[in-house]
């Protein structure tokens, strides 16, 4: 993506930027806070908007000061300490008028821990840092599945976290760790797949051993953030993003690795503008042994366009193009940020994947949000009507969550359909496909499937946090050599099966039957118990069920569900 010219660009901004911030870690728990409270209060916050993440913590902060006493008292006594946990978690963003106080009630060793969030922090008129420790430890078991025998299961996950900004001006963050761990039995016939591991970029498997799959490796994120103007925030660095309100994201999810990026977050009153330029990797071009060449790259642009049309209804337009194979690198033509990619897609020969969708989100009565997502690759009005046109393919979310059931606090519901068609996502070059680093970007599945979750979440307690989800899935799968349509890495024009009567399932039908009971106590701020059993089924092992249990100790580390 041509870094040296971007990051020419990015410091020559720097010289009239406004405050700004670093972003909050794509999380299950703040981000389910965030969401409940904007539904709570009965109104969609201009601030932030929900289906955009990671948030920003100076939104965040933004969006609790409009919380005042009286709204305040009117959440229930759970919702309040959750609302004091994000005041403590991104308390520098937080008015003078803060409801509660965000400092320890003594400090370690004079120095640590003086706030309940940071381990470390100096803030001064020149830098404002903070700085924290990263530590996931946990083990378990995996029964048998297949030809995998039964084994232990173990994370081991050091590391920090440093974030903070620069004469106010200049944000920055940065999250590095050490890992070790082992993987489930169904993560391993994944691997054995895809060639990719989720969420995460290079990991090392110990002893090349593909069957135990331990992996070892060094995980990191770093950005720097800054603000040209007023309602524009831009970020420049590695990180990840999740587009939508659902479990899923049909568009752009957090499930492959990190990538290189160029976001423009432009707010402007309640209308939202984003702009993605992304440099991903390609793992399916292979390098010849020992040589010095790097990994090939890939390029995303992608622009999302979201308005809050009345005080409950959010509405969305977005359009996503994945190239490469450029002499040049990144393409200078979608570098403007308002004309639509398919003109441009077709203006440079139609070499491209262009991708255009909508979304919505609508929150009803205090208690219920409806929201959806649909994306389309390809239109022709006189194929379209043909009964299976192998590139009919559009993939669809639709859900809904219930919030308070049956008036039970904190006792929320949610239920989530997706769909995709067989051949999504994939094109007819490896540099085009919707994969990073060998792995979906969306969808877990890739495509060709039907999917539906539920997901019950209940917070009896501030500090003790109960769930259970269960997927329930037909993927179609390749078999006899053919390509059916559920693989996003394979060429679309190889190994068809018909250009005609093409249907989601198609393929070796493999119903996945997968459920997962937490249990999380929150013994500090953002320190977590976990306890965790996961239950698996599907069609290669029709009379098996692969059984998962952990324990484990989670310290400023965000929890990756592996549910597909």
């Amino acid at each position: 993506m041509r870094p040296k010219l971007l990051f020419l660009l990015f410091l020559t901004s720097l010289q009239s930027g406004f405050s700004q911030s670093a972003n909050s870690a794509i999380s299950q728990i703040s981000d389910a806070f965030l969401e409940r409270i904007e539904v709570k209060s009965g109104k969609l916050a201009n601030s932030f908007h929900a289906n955009v993440k990671p948030f920003s913590r100076e939104q965040i902060g933004d969006f609790l000061a409009e919380i005042d006493t009286s709204t305040f008292l009117k959440f229930s006594k759970v919702d309040r300490r959750n609302i004091e946990y994000l005041q403590i978690d991104n308390w520098e963003y937080i008015s003078k008028n803060q409801i509660i106080e965000t400092k320890s009630k003594k400090a370690i060793l004079k120095h640590l821990y003086r706030n309940k969030s940071d381990m470390y922090h100096v803030r001064n008129d020149d830098y404002d840092i903070h700085v924290s420790p990263v530590l996931n430890v946990g083990l378990g078991t995996n029964s048998a599945h297949g030809n995998l025998p039964s084994k232990s299961t173990f994370s081991n996950t050091r590391g920090v976290e440093i974030r903070g900004n620069i004469n106010k001006k200049l944000g920055f963050y940065t999250m590095v760790t050490d890992n070790q761990s082992s993987s489930t039995n169904f993560l391993v016939n994944y691997y054995k797949i895809y060639e990719g591991y989720p969420y995460q970029s290079f990991v090392k498997i110990t002893n090349d051993n593909f069957d135990l799959l331990q992996g070892d490796y060094f995980s990191a994120l770093g950005y720097f953030a800054f603000k040209p103007i007023k309602n524009l925030m831009m970020t420049f660095g590695h990180d990840k993003n999740f587009i939508g309100s659902g479990i899923r994201s049909m568009v752009l999810s957090d499930f492959s690795a990190p990538y290189l990026q160029l976001k423009t977050d432009l707010r402007i009153g309640r209308l939202q503008y984003l702009s993605i330029l992304g440099q991903m990797t390609n793992l399916q071009v292979i390098n010849p042994p020992f040589s010095q060449i790097t990994n090939a790259p890939k390029y995303m642009a992608f622009h999302h366009l979201n308005i809050n049309l009345t005080k409950t209804l959010n509405v969305g337009l977005f359009e996503s193009v994945m190239y490469g194979n450029r002499k040049t690198g990144f393409e200078l033509n979608y570098l403007n940020p308002v004309i639509f990619y398919r003109f441009v897609e077709g203006f440079l020969g139609s070499s491209d994947n262009a991708i255009v969708g909508a979304d919505f989100k609508l929150n009803l009565f205090k208690t219920f949000t409806a929201y959806g997502q649909y994306f389309l690759d390809e239109y022709n009005s006189k194929e379209f009507k043909k009964e299976g046109w192998w590139s009919k393919k559009y993939a669809w979310q639709l859900g809904a969550k219930y919030f308070d059931v049956f008036k039970i606090k904190n006792l929320d519901f949610q239920y989530e359909l997706n769909r995709a068609r067989p051949y999504m996502y994939s094109h007819f070059t490896n540099s085009t496909s919707y994969v990073n680093y060998n792995l979906p970007i969306a969808h877990p599945l890739g495509a060709n499937f039907k999917e539906d979750i539920i997901s019950v979440k209940y917070q009896p307690h501030a500090k003790i946090f109960l769930s259970f989800v269960a997927m329930n899935a037909l993927k179609g799968e390749d078999k006899d050599s053919s390509n059916y349509g559920g693989n996003v890495k394979i060429n679309n024009r190889i190994g068809r099966i018909s250009e005609y009567d093409n249907y989601i399932g198609q393929g070796f039908q493999n119903r996945i039957k997968n459920t997962e009971m937490l249990a999380s106590v929150m013994i500090k701020h953002n320190m977590f118990i976990d306890f965790m059993y996961q239950r698996r089924k599907d069609s290669y092992f029709k009379d098996e069920t692969e059984s998962i249990y952990s324990f484990g100790l989670r310290w400023n580390m965000v929890r990756r569900p592996l549910i597909f």
